[in-house]
């Protein structure tokens, strides 16, 4: 019996590489699977045909979004149904995380997974060694990554048009939490979130920062509020060889909005919202996007972009560099907490 509770029987064999996903099941139909997903994956052109999911309430919102899914209970019963499917997608609340994705890697089919993919290091553990032995693909979503205006940074920043990137700093802000499906807000119940805002927000700010200042960057500080159930304000400072970074989010600012600097030896780039400007040269200039980057939560069209990255380790193509990412998310989301911790014995 595994870890999911499952038998031996429901095991497949090792996943096939792919270059085309056209099937997959959902674990949780959630807000952001019913707002992003189901729209991101017409737009990719990729069947949702079978979705699990514990509540009664979202079963039947699942039946009424996506009429042509097969609607299970548990990811355990969909899994033991479903043979042909080509991936799955966990959009569950993060304390589920796991289950889903190792009851994909044991079903043998490749597994996309909402943030945080998971906050302990023996379950990222057994992620990492299950999916190599199954030749399976697990995808952590970095979706922020590919918004309009953060591909563009990022494009810039990687093209040398800076210089050497020396210091970058990310500020999100935002008035409250996303909202849940169903009600109460599980981001607030750390039982269920396993953080606060540096859970919610950090993860896709934390692979953004290291994109922009390299792998060997990392946590010096961290400043947390409150030191109650979870954190509503984060604040970090990080170094690199050669650079430094800053990161400041918020549940309780009195505005919504997104926000970026990035310094390099030749040029600057700010972005604020929906407009970059980059100065290099002697020359500025600016570009302005039809959207905030702040405008909502669901965000479908990043997913889309992001689809091919996914599809590209699917097939076998760069396969494991976004779970290193992840685990440098995990990793200093741990170090930032088990700092808290500390300070708060002290």
């Amino acid at each position: 019996m595994g870890l999911d509770g499952r038998g031996d029987e429901c095991r497949r064999e090792e996943a096939k590489p792919l270059s085309k996903i056209r099937s997959v099941g959902l674990v949780g139909f959630g807000a952001i699977a019913e707002d992003a997903h189901l729209s991101a994956l017409r737009s990719v052109k990729v069947a949702v045909d079978a979705i699990a999911e514990p509540s009664p309430l979202r079963r039947e919102a699942a039946k009424r979004s996506a009429p042509q899914a097969r609607i299970y209970d548990r990811v355990e019963a969909l899994l033991s149904a479903e043979r042909s499917l080509d991936a799955l997608i966990v959009c569950s609340p993060p304390s589920f995380h796991f289950n889903g994705v190792i009851s994909g890697i044991r079903a043998g089919i490749h597994v996309l997974c909402e943030k945080p993919l998971t906050l302990d290091p023996e379950q990222f553990a057994i992620i990492q060694t299950e999916s190599a032995a199954k030749n399976v693909c697990v995808y952590s979503i970095n979706n922020w990554a590919y918004s309009p205006q953060w591909s563009r940074l990022l494009e810039i920043a990687a093209s040398g048009r800076l210089g050497a990137v020396r210091h970058a700093e990310i500020r999100v802000l935002r008035t409250k939490p996303s909202v849940s499906a169903l009600p109460g807000d599980w981001r607030k119940d750390p039982a269920i979130s396993g953080g606060g805002i540096l859970v919610d927000h950090g993860w896709h700010n934390l692979y953004l920062m290291r994109r922009l200042l390299g792998p060997e960057l990392t946590l010096v500080n961290t400043v947390l509020h409150p030191t109650g159930s979870v954190d509503e304000i984060a604040t970090a400072l990080f170094t690199a060889p050669d650079a430094s970074g800053a990161m400041h989010l918020s549940w309780r600012a009195g505005e919504r909005s997104n926000s970026a600097f990035v310094a390099g030896e030749r040029g600057t780039a700010e972005l604020r919202d929906d407009s970059l400007t980059v100065k290099s040269g002697g020359v500025e200039e600016t570009t302005r996007f039809p959207e905030k980057l702040s405008g909502g939560s669901a965000h479908p069209e990043w997913l889309a972009a992001m689809w091919p990255a996914f599809e590209n380790e699917c097939a076998g193509r760069g396969r494991g560099e976004n779970l290193s990412e992840a685990a440098f998310c995990l990793t200093t989301i741990r170090a930032a907490y088990s700092a808290k911790e500390a300070s708060a014995v002290e």
